[in-house]
């Protein structure tokens, strides 16, 4: 029924408002992207069916993390779990969505060498100039871990001027606190510095199980950032600190969901994580046909937990060159490499490393109306770990192994500007992903490539005052790394079958003197088409998704935003058998206020989770013995707070 109303919500909007033109919308189309190349390109001229969440779009929403701000991007699935970071599922990976999808801050990858996720919650929002989501993109340059896509997190560079900055404070529910400064100014005419600090507590919405425990999570984060520029390009370097005590609680029965999602789960502890980053950033532009870029840096973390203390570095390096040919006519050129490791305190495991080299070339011809484009990228991944093979009586060996792995990536595509504001497109495009340090930590069986092969349609058009872009898709994946839990022990390993899934998106943006409105749809059925499971849904991947959003403008300075999300059902994680039964669908609001008054003071209030709706944020299940663990998502939530800019 909740379905039904949605759809019926979405067509009805959709299809009834056709009004004035807008300059809004139209510069939507121009809007520049630099994900999919490493160069600005626009979205018009993109086979892909690309999404930009810009600072308007997050401040209008409430938003105060990345997570927050991607809600209802369509495609994506925003999956969080109490004492994990969150997980972005582009196109319907379900469990295992945290490694087939790239994170980037400013193009540089955050997935960790070591493979336990990408902490964005310590991002400060106000930092951030936009976000880039493209679903099936960015295997060409940036290879491994890119088979669902890539979400590009770019921040705002250093300006030039004398002195700015930001400051911001937030209260809301469960004694959250949530601050942040920054602060910029231009040293000489040619060095541009900024600093910018974030803090976060809370005592969250579930109560803990022992004393010991019943504390506020916190985090802290620290930027600091300078610009110099070039007479032909510039120089940027960054470094970023950040530290997390979270704790979480673990999973409750469905009755005890049932009774009370607050309560506390059968266990629960302290995960504490320091992450440390560094990079230098070179851009150049040689002579007019002619544009050089670098980067390179070196990370590191430590992640401290239960039953793990891990600590992970990387270094890496990436050039980058692109030759004009013809009027939007080029090639890029570039190569990366990678070098990380890791290793365990606690479980007595030894350095485990991870090398990669790779090399791609990107050509884009330009004749007409027509855009044809050509990606090739090659990659080889040299692993040195220790192979974790379980004993009885609980006892574990571990046995050193090597293993080298050698990966293409491929892309074609096709797009045709048929008018000024609209474009067709088809695209094929082959990605790849190889085990991360983490899977290997805990392995089942020989090490394949996992690969997935996509197929694309999609369209972008302004019509009057509506903003359209859709697509439907086909992957095709073969050797899915997974996590399974056959017996007592949980292991990685990859899928007996090949997965098919089938979809589509659409997303309509209405726009008119005071009001904006939203309508973004998915439908995607993941199929198993051979193995042991051939013929069922891969579990935790829902067939519908939706978001209904509406942005008014009461005066100049009141703007008040609504949101409604709609999740459909699906089988609960490792239920690959399908004999559980599927989850139920829920549908969740949230509201906001904000207003703005002169000389950059600005507040805002709003609630989350309007109707108080019980859901789960994920329930995963033992198919032998039938029984599901629920981490449920907070209740509804209240916040208000402020910020000036100067």
């Amino acid at each position: 029924m909740k379905k039904s109303l949605m759809l019926a919500a979405l067509l009805i909007v959709g299809t009834s408002l056709a009004a004035q033109s807008s300059d809004i919308g139209s510069e939507k189309l121009n809007e520049t992207l630099i994900t999919t190349e490493n160069f600005e390109t626009t979205i018009l001229d993109t086979a892909k069916d690309v999404t930009i969440v810009t600072q308007e779009d997050i401040q209008n929403k409430g938003a105060t993390t990345v997570a927050q701000a991607l809600q209802g991007v369509p495609g994506l699935k925003v999956n969080l779990m109490d004492g994990s970071d969150v997980a972005f599922d582009l196109r319907g990976f379900g469990a295992t969505a945290g490694q087939n999808t790239l994170v980037l801050l400013d193009g540089i990858p955050l997935n960790s060498v070591q493979g336990n996720g990408y902490d964005t919650s310590q991002i400060p929002v106000s930092m951030i100039d936009r976000i880039e989501v493209i679903p099936s993109g960015g295997n060409i340059m940036y290879g491994d871990g890119a088979v669902g896509g890539v979400i590009n997190i770019i921040t705002k560079a250093p300006m030039d001027k004398a002195n700015y900055g930001s400051v911001g404070l937030e209260a809301s529910s469960w004694s959250t606190l949530n601050g942040n400064l920054h602060y910029g100014t231009k040293v000489t005419n040619k060095l541009l510095v900024d600093a910018a600090y974030n803090g976060f507590k809370s005592n969250e919405y579930r109560s803990k199980l022992n004393s010991e425990f019943d504390k506020p999570d916190t985090k802290n984060s620290v930027w600091l950032r300078g610009k110099y520029l070039l007479d032909n390009g510039s120089i940027d370097v960054k470094y970023r600190h950040s530290n997390t005590d979270d704790y979480y609680t673990g999973a409750l029965t469905k009755q005890q969901f049932d009774d009370n999602p607050k309560q506390s789960g059968s266990y629960d502890g302290l995960s504490k994580l320091n992450e440390d980053s560094y990079s230098a950033k070179y851009t150049a532009k040689i002579n007019a046909n002619i544009d050089f870029m670098m980067y390179g840096g070196y990370d590191k973390k430590e992640y401290e937990g239960s039953w793990s203390h891990t600590l992970a570095s990387q270094y890496y390096v990436k050039p980058q060159f692109k030759y004009t040919y013809a009027e939007n006519s080029y090639v890029i050129l570039g190569g990366d490499f990678k070098d990380g490791k890791s290793k365990d305190k606690i479980n007595h495991v030894k350095d485990q490393k991870r090398k990669s080299y790779a090399g791609y070339i990107l050509n884009k011809t330009t004749v007409g109306n027509f855009q044809f484009s050509q990606g090739f990228r090659h990659e080889k991944i040299d692993y040195d770990y220790n192979k974790q093979e379980y004993l009885p009586n609980y006892v574990t060996l571990y046995t050193p192994q090597s293993k080298k792995l050698d990966s293409n990536a491929w892309e074609l595509t096709a797009n045709y500007l048929y008018s000024d504001t609209g474009s067709i497109y088809v695209s094929y495009n082959r990605a790849f992903r190889g085990p991360t340090i983490q899977d290997l930590n805990s392995w089942y069986g020989d090490i394949k490539l996992q690969e997935n092969n996509t197929y694309e349609i999609g369209i972008k058009d302004m019509y009057k005052n509506t903003f359209i872009s859709a697509s439907v898709f086909r992957i095709d994946s073969d050797n899915e790394i997974f996590y399974d839990k056959p017996d007592y022990n949980a292991t990685n390993k990859n899928f007996d079958g090949k997965v098919r899934r089938v979809g589509g998106q659409i997303s309509l943006q209405h726009y008119f003197d005071k009001l904006t409105l939203r309508e973004n749809l998915t439908y995607i059925q993941p199929k198993i088409k051979t193995g042991k499971y051939a013929g069922h849904q891969f579990p935790a991947v829902a067939r519908w998704n939706a978001n209904i959003g509406a942005t008014y403008n009461f005066t100049e300075k009141l703007l008040g935003n609504f949101d409604l999300f709609y999740t459909g059902k699906a089988y609960s994680g490792n239920d690959f058998a399908n004999v559980l039964g599927k989850e139920d669908s829920y549908l969740t609001a949230d509201i906001n206020f904000r207003y703005q008054f002169n000389e950059g003071l600005e507040v805002y209030t709003g609630i989350r989770n309007l109707f108080d709706k019980k859901y789960c944020n994920a329930i995963i299940s033992d198919p032998k013995s039938g029984a599901k663990n629920y981490y449920p998502a907070d209740g509804r939530s209240y916040y208000a707070g402020f910020r000036y800019n100067f």
